[in-house]
């Protein structure tokens, strides 16, 4: 009889908890970031040739790429290139590599989306030296004062010299002392051409998976002082890490290294099954890579074809967010722009291929589930949004974030777990108002529309979270409202 007892009050235990409703408090004038740059995706000159000779984007696909971003609104584009891309014999000719680069720059001039670029590092480092390639050096500046002034490509506002400088794979190969000179020689050489007053220099630009490289913004803020006037840093977190909330701790690490009043954004930020409680989805993913024909093993992340990555990517993004962060961006846009191993081994990471029809399969070249759900988060975090507190409290698995623009708002929240949760949205400070959408971010609940676009589950609601709000949300899944333009 008391065994009975027990199981049954076990029982009753957990069908408790399994109903019980997690809450998301909505403080909604308690600024977290009073002004958010905005997310967006990288978005490089692409290769186009493949092993088999140069290819062309035909005005379709360019038309096609635009439609697309045009739904997602990037307010924030990352786009490397080689400065020894632009030269011939040693000397300057830009001309020569805008067939690609023009039409990506003339997209966000057209739409006000800023662009961070920069150099890669392997042109202006001699790397068996370890020492600036001082002539190279002059020759990004000279690339940047064509693009900005002759072009007028005044979207261009960040720089980014040497990708993560931190690591044995950069040209500096780790070496602190190498970058920052680097960065004190281009600072000298925007100087002289004015472009110090127009574009602004971003660093460190290091790849982290922990707390340990956290020295380096300190050492940046120390050394280079205001040559540096935006913070950034990459990261490729483990699904297990991002998932249980541990991301906040490493990333805010970083956060709270930014001198005061300067911003941080994530450069790059993309899923790399680095951590042993990830290992089956690690095998999963090679398994994938060496059975696509045209998916670089050593660097794709294959899970972009399920609605899973959308929601990770969203469980990331929200704790970036909340963390204070003020901008991300996704690696990648489009398989087709790098390639690895070989010419047609690409870094499968994207959104889409544009040269789907024309060369890797037609299916290829049509939207990836996890586009809707980081379009959700870009085109509603717009530039210039306040960002509020949220505090979510109940189940490790749910996280949330809130925005606002010129009295519009948005309030997201992803269900990362593969349980169902009841989630309760409560506010005491956020008025009720009427014209909202809700989105449902799910394998079964999409409503998508044509080529790219998705419709919103429900219009025309009436918010009062002062009264209080229970969702049922599905596992894996996010709900967004949103009365954004």
């Amino acid at each position: 009889m008391q065994i009975l007892f027990i199981v049954a009050c076990a029982l009753l235990l957990s069908c408790t908890q399994a109903e019980q409703e997690v809450t998301v408090r909505i403080e909604a004038t308690t600024v977290v970031n009073d002004d958010y740059i905005g997310n967006g995706a990288e978005w490089d000159p692409y290769q186009l040739d493949y092993g088999e000779g140069r290819m062309q984007i035909s005005e379709a696909d360019w038309q096609k790429l635009y439609d697309r971003l045009d739904f997602m609104r990037p307010q924030l584009i990352r786009m490397m290139i080689n400065t020894s891309s632009f030269l011939r014999e040693g000397r300057f000719a830009p001309e020569q590599q805008m067939e690609v680069m023009g039409p990506m720059l003339d997209y966000c001039q057209s739409r006000g989306v800023t662009v961070m670029f920069g150099d890669w590092g392997w042109s202006v480092i001699d790397t068996k030296q370890g020492s600036l390639h001082e002539a190279n050096m002059q020759h990004a500046a000279e690339l940047l004062d064509y693009l900005v002034d002759t072009k007028g490509y005044t979207c261009i506002r960040y720089y980014n010299l040497i990708n993560e400088p931190n690591g044995d794979w950069a040209a500096t190969n780790t070496s602190y002392p190498l970058w920052a000179s680097a960065m004190e020689c281009f600072h000298e050489q925007m100087r002289e051409r004015g472009l110090h007053e127009k574009v602004t220099l971003v660093g460190p630009d290091v790849a982290i998976w922990d707390s340990k490289e956290a020295w380096w913004v300190d050492s940046t803020a120390t050394r280079l002082g205001d040559k540096v006037g935006l913070y950034d840093i990459h990261t490729y977190p483990s699904k297990s890490t991002v998932n249980t909330g541990a991301y906040s701790d490493i990333i805010g690490a970083y956060r709270d290294r930014v001198p005061a009043g300067m911003k941080m954004v994530m450069g790059e930020i993309g899923f790399k099954f680095v951590e042993e409680a990830d290992s089956l989805y690690l095998r999963e993913n090679q398994r994938r890579a060496a059975a696509a024909p045209y998916a670089a093993t050593g660097d794709s992340q294959m899970f972009v074809y399920d609605f899973m990555y959308g929601t990770d990517m969203a469980d990331a993004l929200m704790q970036t967010v909340n963390e204070g962060f003020s901008g991300a961006v996704v690696w990648m846009m489009d398989d087709a722009m790098h390639s690895h191993q070989a010419p047609d081994k690409l870094k499968v990471w994207g959104f889409w291929n544009i040269l789907g029809e024309e060369r890797f399969g037609a299916v290829e070249e049509e939207v990836r589930p996890w586009y809707y759900a980081w379009s959700l988060l870009t085109r509603n975090l717009p530039a210039g949004s306040v960002i509020g507190r949220t505090v979510v409290t109940g189940d490790s698995h749910v996280r949330a974030i809130n925005a606002e623009k010129e009295g519009r708002r948005m309030i997201a929240v992803v269900n990362v777990a593969k349980e169902p949760k009841r989630i309760r949205l409560i506010s005491d400070d956020l008025p009720s108002s009427d014209g909202w959408r809700k989105y449902i971010y799910h394998e079964t609940t999409l409503r998508k529309e044509g080529d790219h676009r998705l419709l919103p589950n429900e219009e025309e609601l009436t918010l009062d979270l002062r009264r209080g709000l229970s969702l049922e949300m599905l596992p894996v899944s996010m709900i967004v409202y949103t009365n954004m333009p």
